[in-house]
């Protein structure tokens, strides 16, 4: 079905149209991005060409059973960067079999911030999550529909959260590792590279995890949906004004901190994240 998706920007006024978007098209590659990760390459409307799709299953998969999903945000363009792979950590740390998970990991050829461009309609991050992403996952993989997660680090911290806050009915639970602090200064809106996600000011503020806990704070009191992971060496302020912020504002939520892990998806803060999100199979409760 088509996505009817899109916002466009006149002169002096904004104008909801629909558009007919045409369905993506997602082709199995014969050779992975990275080598034993199964991946897909996927045209879509929402980004500016071809990317790649990683996931890794359970082996093997019960197609009598319904699994979690866990869906890393990346970090960088494409599918490796400075900060390592997330998909290629899971893999070395064995994470999708010992937390029995498919394990999902998206690219982008936009600088990952995870926001909707209000005008350009060829970055449109969050809908490719929502409507291309988790629909070709749950078609191909036994999904619980009340087990999908998010995790994020650094940029992608901010845009795990803020899908999480627009989407409190569609994941579960979101973890983050040293997330990018607050962006409380033009100066950094326009020298990071958010522009090119979220265009301008006004919609950023849409998406702004720090202006989304306040409004979401009575959906956040009970359950412990939200949890911040830091690490070392000093301070990292993204994670000291998140977990002020949900304090202040009575949010539940757990705070970890892992003092010698670096920021990289390699210096092992990965488990620690699947485990907030998922129990070990077998394991006591």
């Amino acid at each position: 079905m088509p996505h009817p998706r899109s916002l466009l920007a006149l002169p002096g006024f904004l104008l909801l149209a629909t558009v007919t978007l045409a369905e993506p098209m997602i082709q199995r590659d014969a050779t992975p991005a990275n080598p034993g990760i199964p991946s897909w390459t996927v045209t879509s409307d929402y980004q500016n060409g071809p990317n790649k799709l990683e996931i890794l299953a359970p082996d093997p998969i019960d197609p009598a059973r319904k699994y979690p999903v866990v869906v890393m945000l990346p970090v960088n363009t494409g599918t490796w960067g400075n900060w390592g792979s997330s998909i290629v950590e899971v893999k070395k740390l064995n994470l999708h079999n010992a937390f029995q998970a498919i394990c999902v990991a998206p690219a982008f050829d936009t600088e990952p911030w995870g926001g909707d461009h209000p005008t350009n309609p060829k970055v449109r991050q969050q809908a490719y999550i929502l409507d291309v992403v988790l629909p070709f996952v749950e078609k191909e993989f036994p999904i619980d529909p009340n087990q999908r997660h998010l995790i994020g680090f650094s940029k992608s911290g901010l845009g795990a959260l803020s899908l999480f806050l627009r989407n409190p009915d569609r994941f579960a639970k979101v973890a983050v590792f040293d997330p990018f602090g607050r962006v409380d200064s033009q100066q950094i809106f326009n020298t990071w590279g958010i522009t090119a996600s979220y265009g301008n000011r006004e919609n950023f503020d849409k998406f702004d995890p720090f202006l989304l806990i306040p409004a979401k704070k009575d959906q956040l009191k009970k359950d412990r949906r939200i949890t911040l992971i830091a690490g070392g060496p000093g301070t990292r302020r993204g994670v000291d004004n998140l977990r002020d912020l949900l304090a202040d504002n009575g949010c539940s939520f757990t705070y970890s901190l892992i003092s010698d892990a670096g920021h990289d998806w390699r210096t092992g803060w990965l488990p620690a994240a699947f485990t907030a999100l998922l129990p070990l199979p077998g394991a006591s409760k």
